[in-house]
């Protein structure tokens, strides 16, 4: 870590380490996103099917917001539940930014309208702008954008995406006391990692939670049917078949919801690589090999899933069903070799 200054803006891979490493760089200090983003201990696998034809959830981590990096570096985190715009406000008059949840698809500026929900989006908010309006800090986009305080407000108060939900939760970051020595605490962090995902006490987590996706997903085309709206791609209003919903929306999850692309993959087989630079343990570096290719499989997924809003045949939409089902068990095989060998004997 290295000193610097007050907030900047900045494109980040994962809106929740981006947005943490924005704000530790606003308290003088410049972290890594994906040593950040390894140390939290959030990644995995997340699976949870929705009511009716509602689209199911899949989310390429275990924990929102664990905090574990935050620990390491002596950073005191203060959680809060402000329910207006001014108590948003109040925060910012001590703070150089607040690090808040929202519904990513309640961001006017993202064009879905509502109608695609990811409750466990974040996005830092900078300043008020006037008595109705925010400057937000959002990683996926290259400048800061504004956002009125009733568009922030719906965003932080969605019920539109259980478990998910944003549950008005921000976050407020005090400044950094140490920097973590990664021979010591990456290794740590590894093992946690390993013992969530291989054994979660969770279907819908880990390796259960993916075989919970290859069994679930060959059903969608009797249980998600029907005409719905939607929006496409550049935020138009369209009307589609339900099964094609949850194809693009599980297209977006893989690819486009601020995971860097393949589901958080890469992410984690950069941070293993570190982790092996720093020990000098070559397990370590096999296994980031391993999550890189699990990677390269979620995101020719998740490419060929965001052309499902253009599909109409029943067929071809069975078709990509179908890679799911295999992508799912493929990736979960690959994952579990990776994760297998670096549990310790």
């Amino acid at each position: 870590m290295k000193a610097t200054g007050r907030y900047v803006h900045r494109r980040g891979i994962h809106c929740e380490s981006a947005c943490q490493c924005a704000v530790l760089a606003a308290g003088g200090y410049e972290a890594d996103e994906e040593t950040v983003f390894g140390l939290d201990g959030g990644f995995g696998f997340s699976f949870f099917p929705a009511n009716g034809n509602a689209p199911d959830i899949v989310v390429g981590k275990q924990a929102i917001m664990p905090l574990r990096a935050s620990r390491l570096m002596g950073v005191e985190v203060a959680t809060h539940t402000p329910k207006s715009g001014a108590g948003l406000a109040k925060l910012l008059e001590t703070a150089p930014a607040v690090m808040t949840r929202v519904d990513l698809g309640l961001l006017p500026y993202w064009g879905l309208a509502g109608r695609s929900s990811f409750g466990g989006y974040f996005v830092n908010v900078v300043r008020p702008l006037g008595d109705d309006a925010f400057e937000v800090s959002d990683p996926a986009f290259d400048e800061p954008v504004p956002v009125s305080a009733a568009e922030l407000q719906a965003a932080r108060s969605s019920r539109d995406s259980p478990p998910l939900n944003p549950d008005w939760k921000v976050y407020v970051f005090g400044a950094p006391r140490r920097t973590p020595q990664l021979d010591r605490v990456g290794p740590v962090a590894v093992r946690t990692l390993c013992r969530e995902i291989l054994k979660p006490g969770s279907r819908n987590l880990g390796i259960p939670g993916m075989r919970s996706l290859a069994t679930t997903a060959p059903s969608w085309p009797e249980s998600k049917r029907g005409e719905v709206e939607d929006v496409d791609l550049s935020g138009r209003v369209i009307h589609t078949d339900a099964l094609a919903r949850q194809l693009l929306h599980l297209g977006r999850q893989i690819e486009s919801f601020g995971t860097g692309g393949g589901l958080f993959r890469p992410m984690i087989g950069r941070y293993l690589h570190r982790v092996a630079d720093s020990t000098g343990e070559a397990r370590y570096a096999e296994a980031a090999e391993r999550f890189l290719d699990s990677g390269r499989l979620w995101s020719t997924l998740g490419s060929a899933l965001l052309t499902a809003g253009t599909v109409t045949a029943r067929g071809d939409l069975k078709t990509l069903v179908d890679a799911v089902a295999d992508t799912a068990r493929s990736a979960m095989d690959v994952e579990k070799r990776a994760l297998t060998a670096l549990t310790p004997l």
